[in-house]
């Protein structure tokens, strides 16, 4: 909310409030330009500059106090305008006034995954999100790179630059994790380098972070899942017992409740089988064919034919050896 009260006789004053906290920057009046006569007051309040601009040149920057339109107190204004206090016509320029608050709690994110090659794993996406703290450093930088032509600057711009530059230099700040198991524990060290970097790159700008803070760093679900079978492989022991353990869960996965099929029992073991590798079907090859060996049953014999004379069993109607019918 801008107050501007000025006439001929009463030389008035100019202030600024923003009671929505969302503008960085605001020109006063919005529209055209301010009248200013010796004696004219420029309010600047608390976390606030306020910036004469004339034909387009910073004259003045007024920190916070109650300051006097005076030639003595704006020689550069004064040199650029060509002009004396005193005169009837009025000096016209434009006031902008900063805000020189922190906002706080700012929030930004990556709206697509960053690609990343880490040491163990190529090509992985990742997703991070976190806070930041932003504030006006220099208002001249401001208005020269940012402002333009416009009356006003809010926050929401900001967010915007910060965030392009956010998504810009996260890949060159997750240099500093070791390896993709260290991701969620290398967050600090991440927030620390992400903050330097887009500090030094704001710097062009006028505007400079307090503090960055990276909350989250996710890869994709497809990395997670891999990252999960990997701990497993290495609570279970080894990869084939693990295989079976995942072909194990699919089977019961497909008819939830109920007992498989013998279909699915014999799918479920030939896919055991090739996944044990060669040495176990080597194995079970060598004991198959040894269960498979006819038995030699050798026959209780405890007499003789009266024919041939060769053994025969006690159950035994006929010789093997003549095929004489036995008594």
């Amino acid at each position: 909310m801008a107050r501007q009260e000025q006439s001929l006789f009463f030389k008035g004053i100019f202030e600024f409030e923003d009671p929505s906290g969302v503008l960085v920057a605001a020109k006063i009046p919005a529209s055209g330009s301010a009248d200013l006569y010796s004696g004219t007051a420029i309010v600047v309040k608390a976390n606030q500059c306020a910036l004469f601009v004339y034909k387009g040149q910073i004259a003045d920057v007024l920190l916070e106090g109650v300051h006097q339109v005076k030639t003595e107190n704006f020689p550069v204004l004064t040199r650029l305008a060509n002009w004396q206090f005193g005169f009837v016509s009025p000096l016209r320029c434009e006031i902008w006034f900063f805000s020189s608050t922190v906002y706080t709690n700012r929030r930004w994110g990556t709206a697509q995954p960053v690609i990343y090659d880490f040491p163990d794993y190529q090509v992985v996406p990742i997703r991070a999100y976190g806070i930041f703290n932003v504030v006006v450093r220099d208002p001249k930088k401001v208005f020269m790179t940012l402002i333009g032509n416009r009356t006003s600057y809010d926050i929401t711009e900001l967010e915007s630059l910060v965030q392009a530059k956010v998504t810009e230099l996260l890949p060159k700040a997750l240099s500093v994790i070791p390896n993709l198991q260290e991701l969620n524990k290398s967050q600090a060290a991440v927030s620390e380098k992400l903050l330097s970097l887009i500090n030094e790159a704001l710097e062009q700008f006028g505007i400079a972070l307090f503090s960055l803070q990276v909350a989250s760093l996710v890869p994709s679900q497809e990395i997670l899942q891999a990252l999960d079978a990997k701990v497993a492989m290495n609570i279970i022991g080894s990869k084939p017992e693990y295989l079976l353990y995942k072909a194990a869960n699919s089977l019961s996965e497909t008819n939830p409740g109920k007992e498989s099929s013998s279909m699915q029992l014999m799918m479920g073991m030939m896919l055991g089988k090739s996944m044990l590798g060669l040495d176990f079907r080597e194995k079970e090859k060598a004991l198959l064919a040894s269960s498979q060996e006819p038995r030699r049953v050798v026959p209780n014999k405890t007499r003789t034919c009266s024919k041939c004379q060769a053994a025969v069993g006690d159950g035994d109607k006929f010789c093997s050896s003549c095929g004489a019918k036995l008594e």
